[in-house]
Formats: structure tokens, C-alpha cells, sequence
């Protein structure tokens, strides 16, 4: 009967561990595979806030989430910040960019774009794939306007995620085109959102205007797959808190001949959640399990009684 007393009271402590636990996780992705015009042609910029590929996609979700089912959202073009910088258009050649991955594929499998799910939670799948139909690209040219961009991440959930890297691919057209891409953040400040990157070493938001990347490509016609780590960039760990969002402005320029073109694809953010700022205890906010009930927890102390009476 000893036994049966040590098995039981084990089995009752278990099943208290499950109803609380919330399981570690590897990265979340929310990435642009195709993008959408502003206007009725592939001149009118990029509005665009239906990530392809999100892979916080939760059909029961626990806590806060987002209207479409996922814990991260994100927006491009006038919805992405107040001014809403939304570059020249989409590109649909389908003789370049359109690759298999976020940024750098080949240093990760997970950034395999079949790898993600897409964000109606189905399985990954590449969505105009080169040299075949349905490709397509966010264009950026040489005026003022149509050679910068803005992008946003919000965070829907209840819990902390630490944006770690921010992948795309890019491309200039020939050595006419914009050579040159920097990347910048846009604090709340800046745009009619509850912006809020938080610095982990001193708690502030990023500043405003700052650039988190600036390289210069070419000469002449360039491909690239990037990922950029934020980390990296900044010297610290950053993170949104529960329904913040971070805005970010991408900024062609050092171009020869006005309306030269250039081109960025598959453009992602990846993290992490945490439980809470300290960015200690990570979890998978689709695995989360619910608090304990009331009647629950009744249960398990008449199953613990009945253990003490077996005793």
C-alpha cells in the first residue's frame, strides 16, 4: 500500500505540473512572402497587412491574440507607421528574388519558408516560387517617397517577445539603382502607434531614427539574402511588451539616374516570447496550458484526501 500512496501522490503532483506548465519554444516567424498594392497597379506603393507566413497561428488560443488568430501581426505601407512610407510598388518578374527562405536560409533550416506556417495556420508553403507564377516583390525607385518604406511588428499576446533578427532579400537592379539600404527605427514618437522596442540593458525604447542596418551593395546589379540580427546591431537584447509594436523604415539611396530601381523579398521578423521583461523563462504562448481552475484544484485536493486515507 506504500507503493500505491508514493505512485499516486506522484501522479496527482504531475498532473498539477501539466495544468500550469508552459513548454519552451523555438523562434516565431511573421514574414512577407507576396506583397499588395496600395492602388490598382504595381505603382501605387505596398499596403499590405496579411503576413504569408506566421507561425503564431493559434485556433484555441489562451490570453490575448490578435483578430486573426496570431500572436504576432504585422503591416506594411500606410498602416505601418503615420507616415506610411510605402515605396514605389510590386514586382513581379519572376527571373529573380523569390527564393526558398527568410534572409539567410543556409544558416538555418527554420527560416525555410515551407519550414513556417503559414498564417491561417496550414502548412508552409512557398508562395510564388522563381520562374514560376504568382511571384512577387516590394520595388523601391529613386524620389523621395517610392525609395523608403515602413514595416511594423505588433505583439498581440500576453507575454514578452524578444525580436532577435530581421531577414529579407534584397536586390539592386543595375549600377543605376539605389546602392545603398538602411534600416530605421521609428519610435512611438514617430508614428500613430503604441510603438515600444524596449533595450534590455537600460529599459528605454530604441531611438528614434536610428539605424539598426545600413550596408551598401553592388556595384551594378546585386543579390543578397540577409539576417540581421537586431541583437547585434544595438548591443543589447530588445523586446516588445504585450500589445506593443515596433515600426521600422527601410531607406534606399546612393542612386545614378532617377527611376532606377531596386528590390526587397521575403522580408521576416523572428523571436522568441518570454514570460515575463526579464527574458528568463521562454515558452511557446500556442502551448500554453490555462491556469488551474477553482474546481480543479478542488479535485486534486480530494485526490490528495483520498491518498492520505489509502496511507
Amino acid at each position: 500500500m506504500l507503493n500505491l500512496k508514493i505512485d499516486l501522490r506522484a501522479l496527482g503532483l504531475a498532473s498539477l505540473c501539466f495544468l500550469v506548465a508552459q513548454s519552451a519554444s523555438a523562434s516565431s516567424f511573421i514574414g512577407w512572402q507576396t506583397f499588395s498594392n496600395c492602388g490598382g497597379n504595381n505603382n501605387t506603393g505596398i499596403c499590405d497587412t496579411t503576413p504569408d507566413s506566421n507561425s503564431t497561428y493559434d485556433a484555441t488560443p489562451v490570453g490575448s491574440i490578435g483578430s486573426a488568430n496570431t500572436y504576432l501581426t504585422g503591416a506594411i505601407g500606410v498602416n505601418a507607421s503615420a507616415v506610411g512610407r510605402r515605396g514605389r510598388g510590386q514586382q513581379t518578374n519572376n527571373s529573380f528574388l523569390n527564393g526558398p527562405g527568410f534572409g539567410n536560409e543556409s544558416g538555418d533550416s527554420a527560416r525555410l519558408i515551407e519550414n513556417i506556417t503559414l498564417a491561417d495556420g496550414s502548412a508552409g508553403t512557398r508562395i510564388g516560387p522563381q520562374g514560376g507564377a504568382g511571384t512577387s516583390a516590394w520595388k523601391f525607385s529613386t524620389s523621395a517617397n517610392e525609395r523608403a518604406g515602413d514595416i511594423r511588428i505588433t505583439n498581440e499576446s500576453d507575454y514578452f517577445f524578444r525580436l532577435t533578427f530581421l531577414h529579407f532579400d534584397v536586390r539592386i537592379g543595375n549600377a543605376n539603382s539605389p546602392q545603398n539600404l538602411a534600416i530605421a527605427y521609428l519610435s512611438g514618437n514617430g508614428t500613430a502607434f503604441d510603438n515600444g522596442l524596449t533595450r534590455f540593458d537600460n529599459g528605454n525604447e530604441l531611438v528614434n531614427l536610428n539605424n539598426v542596418y545600413n550596408n551598401a551593395f553592388g556595384p551594378g546589379t546585386t543579390t543578397a539574402n540577409v539576417s540581421h540580427s537586431l541583437g547585434g546591431a544595438i548591443g543589447t537584447q530588445a523586446y516588445l511588451a504585450p500589445g506593443q509594436s515596433a515600426a521600422f523604415r527601410l531607406i534606399f539611396s546612393n542612386f545614378v539616374t532617377s527611376g532606377a530601381e531596386s528590390q526587397i523579398d521575403n522580408f521576416a521578423f523572428e523571436g522568441q516570447f518570454f514570460e515575463t521583461a526579464s527574458l528568463v523563462n521562454q515558452l511557446d504562448p500556442i502551448t500554453v496550458v490555462p491556469e488551474p481552475t477553482t474546481a480543479t484544484l478542488f479535485a486534486l485536493g480530494l485526490m490528495g484526501l483520498a491518498m492520505r486515507r489509502q496511507a
